[in-house]
């Protein structure tokens, strides 16, 4: 593994998951209270907001979970958005809105005491406060739960993120159009 200004630009697969498997948010409302989850109100609130899409079509998604330090982030503190700007210089996407949910339910094994960001676009509550997706294990069962989601707002350190690794697909997307000579008739 290279590193780049500090940060290593490969990163080992944590977990890979399914999107799609469950179509909208009243199915995953409904598996996650069948596994005894609990959520939020702001998470409950943001996974039915229009701007929550859900993959219409089963889809694989490789994550990797760092923290701010991984990333370079020395001071104690860092914004959310210079962690997201860190993780995108060195390669790493951030998670569709559905990988919050589906993570919750396929990670049951999750650490007494460990907490899990995951590194999404914030979606908007009916208040209009930026919101992004938290997993917990505080002791008092599983957890999805809202966090601030504004680009200023702060996180520790130590503080750990999920994030989507490019996929093939991804990068094919990112490459300049191919030029193709048409007939002159």
């Amino acid at each position: 593994m290279q590193p780049v200004d500090g940060v290593t630009t490969l990163f080992q697969v944590w977990r890979t998951i399914t999107l799609g498997s469950y179509k909208g948010v009243d199915a995953y409302r409904d598996a996650l209270d069948l596994a005894k989850i609990k959520i939020g109100d702001s998470a409950d609130e943001i996974l039915g907001r229009p701007a929550f899409p859900y993959a219409r079509t089963k889809t694989g998604v490789e994550l990797a979970v760092l923290s701010a330090a991984d990333l370079g982030v020395e001071s104690d503190r860092a914004s959310l958005a210079e962690v997201y700007q860190r993780a995108r210089q060195a390669g790493l996407d951030l998670c569709p809105a559905e990988v919050g949910p589906q993570l919750r339910l396929d990670h049951r094994n999750q650490p007494l005491g460990e907490t899990l960001d995951i590194a999404m676009e914030p979606v908007a509550t009916y208040g209009g406060e930026p919101t992004i997706l938290t997993l917990a294990n505080w002791g008092t069962g599983l957890l999805l739960i809202g966090r601030d989601g504004r680009p200023e707002s702060t996180v520790f350190r130590g503080s750990r993120f999920v994030f989507a690794l490019p996929t093939n697909e991804r990068l094919e997307a990112m490459r300049e159009p191919q030029v193709v000579p048409t007939s002159s008739e």
